[in-house]
Formats: structure tokens, sequence, C-alpha cells
């Protein structure tokens, strides 16, 4: 497990699967993930879970006060060749939006995959629509690399794919120069 100042992160269990399966159904959730019209069964969720070797680095957020899930976060796509990785992360419960639980997670990923497994690049892409998300990642020091125009298409209107990623220098400075 690792710790944070409020949260956790710790594997995903067999009983993660029936929060995430309601949380990756909601209409607004899905929507902000990219997804326009989530149709996820119990299945599907299951069998993202029994598949260790696709999601290596993954990890359920959980509050430490009250052991409560809020949310699931992941670290994907690495590539220890050339050092890189993208994250991906979903606050499911959404009493815990807006208060910074997930720019914590996000820290957390970072520290995993810039000190943990010696990446240089972490990224990542988001619906432009999602704006709490963008302003998460800019909190946690992801820097704008560019859009894919019009490549999602979310209940009838297309929408723009933001690219954004944090180097290793840059995490190591921000963390320098917050003490941590």
């Amino acid at each position: 497990m690792i710790y944070g100042k409020r949260i956790y992160l710790r594997a995903w269990e067999p009983s993660d699967v029936a929060f995430f399966y309601r949380w990756f159904n909601d209409p607004e959730i899905g929507a902000n993930l990219g997804n326009a019209y989530p149709a996820w069964s119990m299945a599907d969720e299951q069998r993202i879970l029994d598949n260790p070797r696709e999601h290596a680095q993954r990890y359920s957020i959980v509050l430490k006060d009250g052991d409560r899930l809020i949310g699931n976060c992941d670290l994907h796509g690495i590539d220890l060749k050339n050092r890189s990785a993208e994250v991906g992360i979903v606050i499911g419960d959404k009493d815990y939006w807006d208060k910074g639980y997930g720019r914590e997670a996000i820290g957390l990923l970072l520290q995993i995959g810039f000190d943990g497994l010696g990446l240089e690049r972490i990224g990542l892409w988001h619906v432009d629509m999602n704006e709490r998300g963008h302003r998460c990642y800019l909190a946690a020091g992801f820097v704008v690399e560019g859009r894919m125009r019009r490549a999602s298409y979310i209940q009838g209107q297309h929408h723009d794919n933001v690219l954004m990623s944090v180097l290793a220098d840059e995490y190591r400075a921000r963390k320098h120069t917050r003490g941590a």
C-alpha cells in the first residue's frame, strides 16, 4: 500500500468490482472518461480485475479515515524501454469530487512511476469537457502538450482530446520546491 496524507492506494480487491460497475455505468462519469453511453457488465469488470498482466500498476483509492473506497487509478501502457507510461484515474464517489483527492492520488502515481519505476515521462489524455480533471492534472504538475481535435464523439457532440504529460525532472523540481 502507498500512503498519502488523506488517502492510500491499494491493490484492487474482488469486493471493489461492484463499486467500479456502478461508477463506470454512471453517464456523467462515463462522459468525462470519453465513453458516451456506458454499458459495462459485472462480467466486464471482473475480467479486468482478473487480468493482472494488462494492468500491473492499478490501485483502489481509499480514504484513510474510515477505509472508504472512493475511486481507482492506474499506470498503464508502461514502456520500460522508453521509460514512459500513462495514468488513468476516476473518483467514482461523487461526494468526494472537488476536494483534492484526485490530485493526491495522481501525486502518489507520479511517485510510483518516477521514484519507483524510474520513468522519464508520464502522460495522459482527457476529453476537453472534463474541466474538473483538467484542473486536477494541472495542479499535479502536468503540462498541456497538444490537442487531438474532435477526436471524441460524446452524446451528439465532437470534443477534443487534450494531451498532457509531466517529465521526471519537472516532477523532481516540484517535489524539491514543495519539500516533499
